[in-house]
């Protein structure tokens, strides 16, 4: 069974691809088509709805997530309907847990975690290496829709409005279709990486100035003062001698 891949693009078009997939969900459903179905490789896209990844069924600016909503992407390949979730359960990750570092929502904002998983080593392409999962905070305006979101966090490449590439990953390519798809493996849990809070030491390098460190900023203002003065000075000699 063919995904319906989340690199969906805006509405005006969504309906004639989704009419492809279920022409070609029907064909290789009949007899003697078991491996006529071709599985992808591209940025999968989920809502993280009570406690379950719910798979996108329309692209990321084609939806508004809630405040102290949870957004999933996940690269890689997958031949089913569902898609292929990130590594870590949906209840893992909580908007309180990936937003501890972030400023509250102010008023007319919206907080959203989204979860990013690169995905293995297995589905990259020659040459590339996936990064480390990672988990992000979007302190957004209240109407900001997914894609909106996704780029309050991340470097985003999109080809024809539709979603490609997160931080550069993958560096070329946008859905890369795979014939006879090996079936999918259970995978391991991984862990990702959440913002941290600034520790007391990154707080007190900034305040060093207040404390007798050097300021460069009194200083060339010192200097600004000394210069125009010393252009008073000679002005006024220079009229008391005319």
């Amino acid at each position: 069974m063919l995904p319906a891949p989340s690199v969906w693009p805006l509405p005006r078009r969504g309906s004639v691809l989704l009419a492809l997939v279920l022409t070609l969900l029907f064909l290789g459903a009949g007899p003697g088509m078991a491996q006529a179905a071709d599985g992808y490789k591209y940025w999968n896209y989920f809502h993280v709805t009570d406690g379950k990844y719910a798979f996108a069924t329309t692209g990321p600016a084609a939806y508004t997530p809630k405040d102290g909503s949870v957004e999933a992407y996940r690269y890689g390949l997958s031949s089913t309907a569902a898609g292929i979730a990130p590594r870590t359960a949906a209840t893992t990750y909580t908007v309180d847990d990936i937003c501890k570092a972030s400023p509250a929502a102010g008023s007319g904002q919206k907080r959203v975690g989204v979860l990013i998983d690169y995905g293995t080593s297995a589905d990259a392409a020659r040459g590339e290496t996936p990064a480390e999962p990672q988990a992000a905070c979007a302190v957004v305006p209240a109407g900001a829709n997914g894609q909106q979101v996704l780029d309050a966090v991340a470097d985003v490449r999109l080809d024809k409005q539709l979603l490609c590439g997160i931080d550069g990953y993958p560096v070329k390519t946008c859905s890369v279709t795979v014939k006879n798809p090996p079936a999918g493996t259970k995978e391991q849990p991984v862990a990702f990486k959440v913002p941290a809070k600034p520790s007391a030491d990154d707080t007190s390098s900034t305040t060093s100035d207040s404390d007798g460190g050097f300021s460069w900023p009194l200083a060339l203002a010192l200097g600004a003062v000394v210069v125009i003065g010393g252009g008073a000075v000679a002005l006024s000699r220079r009229n008391r001698s005319a």
